[in-house]
């Protein structure tokens, strides 16, 4: 199943795969933007859930260049998800060309520390391996711990 969101800011497409939900990320991001789509990944959130361990696949296409409220609300939605949450692991795909890829990139490498497993990575392909690696890794907190 995919969506799409438009915005005059920037833009999001949602792929809902086998256990795993993948958002593309076009254009400017502001805080409306970025609660439009985590609301939208949430609608989906139950049917991966049932399903079994799952990850998120965020692919930056355009640009870094984001609101400190932006990095700060990412962190906060992913600290915050249910108890009974089965997301597993976060990855980035953020390709050198993208505006402000070099200088911003470490916002990415660090944003989720202490919150869930999360990388970045330059390619899809890399992302989706690893996010099926950790599907495939056993869960080391107690149940409905919010993992």
């Amino acid at each position: 199943m995919t969506s799409h969101l438009f915005h005059p800011h920037g833009s999001a497409l949602v792929e809902l795969a086998p256990g795993m939900l993948i958002a593309h990320m076009h254009g400017d991001w502001n805080a409306e933007m970025r609660a439009l789509i985590a609301a939208q990944m949430r609608e989906k959130v139950a049917a991966l859930n049932a399903a079994g361990p799952w990850g998120i696949i965020n692919h930056m296409h355009d640009t870094l260049v984001y609101g400190p409220d932006i990095y700060a609300q990412t962190r906060a939605d992913y600290a915050n998800r249910p108890a009974g949450s089965r997301l597993k692991a976060v990855a980035f795909v953020i390709a050198p060309h993208v505006e402000g890829a070099s200088l911003l990139r470490s916002r990415f490498d660090t944003l989720l520390d202490g919150v869930i497993a999360s990388r970045v990575f330059t390619d899809s392909q890399s992302a989706n391996d690893w996010i099926q690696t950790q599907l495939q890794l056993p869960d080391t907190a107690a149940p409905g711990a919010g993992n």
